[in-house]
């Protein structure tokens, strides 16, 4: 039995709205990420919460699909409600083009913008301009970040979400770590070639490399298989 068009409508715009909505998710966690540090987050805090809601909102139709086949009542009212319909394609077209043109093209270069010139404003005033940096930089690569995520990182059943975020802590520890730790350990030659504190540095680059190592050590300890 098929619920009320009016419910089906309802129901096909709000999944249509996931896509644009887990993009302006990403967009939050970038602006947590600086009020929270910008080179740090809080374990509890509002940067992984918006990286989670992200990555839930992209896997629902991976997450409905499992439903489906769990033969859960009314599931396959998401599958019927992600496909097109006339009653939803004016204000999907509207939520998409806000996004993707207001939110992501422009007000996220003018927030980038401005962490940049708040770098400079912090390193003026004797702090370190890193922060804004980094979180300028996550800002700026949302584009990126969308295009992976949906292109290798998403996964189809129960596990869409969890499996999302797994492969995006895979390519942060094996793509991004060393390149992290290649950095700290630079900084750290130069620190002791002008005799200063250089040994943080050096801890942290070497950290950084052993990513893979550390999360691999730790599952073998927990006897955890993931």
């Amino acid at each position: 039995m098929q619920a009320p068009l009016v419910f089906r409508a309802i129901l096909g715009f709000l999944i249509t709205l996931a896509v644009p909505a887990s993009l302006a998710a990403f967009v939050m966690a970038g602006m947590s990420l600086r009020n929270e540090g910008g080179v740090n987050y809080q374990a509890s805090g509002g940067f992984l919460k918006w990286i989670f809601w992200g990555a839930l909102l992209l896997t629902i139709p991976g997450v409905s699909t499992w439903l489906v086949s769990e033969s859960v009542p009314g599931a396959s009212q998401l599958i019927m409600a992600a496909q097109p319909a006339a009653y939803t394609n004016g204000m999907s077209k509207l939520a998409n083009d806000f996004v993707d043109d207001i939110l992501v093209d422009h007000f996220v270069p003018v927030a980038a913008a401005a962490l940049v010139f708040k770098a400079i404003l912090d390193q003026a005033q004797g702090t370190s301009p890193l922060g804004s940096i980094v979180a300028a930089m996550f800002l700026l690569g949302i584009q990126g970040i969308y295009k992976v995520a949906t292109g290798t990182w998403m996964g189809s059943g129960a596990y869409s979400t969890t499996d999302m975020l797994m492969n995006a802590f895979n390519y942060a520890a094996n793509t991004i770590s060393p390149i992290v730790g290649g950095l700290a350990i630079s900084a750290g030659v130069l620190a002791f070639a002008q005799n200063k504190p250089w040994k943080s540095y050096a801890i942290s680059g070497i950290s950084f490399l052993c990513v893979t190592g550390i999360w691999a050590l730790l599952k073998s300890w927990t006897g955890v298989t993931i």
